[in-house]
């Protein structure tokens, strides 16, 4: 029985470190991979920075133009922002390495590395607009 499971979790090994080294060698894939983990980690730093910022005050969540403030709540709800573009970050990448070998690889590789940075680019924007609502108005 040691063997049977040793067996399958070999086999299990290497069946992913041929699906890890074939996206790997997919040149885009490394760059989207760069620029969406770098993008991420800016998100979190400016969150962080947001929420040292405000402390225990009260944080403006959201705002609408006609209304005015729609939302008021703890400075912890900056880190919303940078956990959505992860979660599309992971769902994207894990969305390729499922399909690594199909037939429209190259396509879905290009489809969500260019969804995953454009929802970084759209969660900065956020971050920004959080700031500017905070900090500016």
């Amino acid at each position: 029985m040691a063997f049977s499971l040793y067996g399958r979790w070999y086999t299990w090994r290497q069946r992913w470190a041929v699906i890890f080294k074939a996206y790997w060698r997919y040149v885009p894939n490394r760059w989207y991979l760069l620029v969406g983990l770098i993008a991420q980690i800016l998100l979190w730093f400016f969150a962080y920075q947001m929420f040292r910022a405000v402390g225990g005050d009260l944080f403006l969540a959201h705002y609408n133009v006609d209304f005015g403030i729609d939302s008021i709540g703890d400075s912890r709800r900056a880190f919303n922002v940078p956990l959505l573009g992860a979660a599309v970050f992971l769902l994207n990448w894990l969305l390729v390495i499922l399909a690594v070998g199909r037939a429209h690889f190259h396509f879905l590789a290009h489809a969500c590395g260019l969804a995953t940075l454009l929802a970084q680019v759209l969660a900065a924007l956020a971050l920004m607009s959080l700031y500017l609502i905070n900090f500016i108005a």
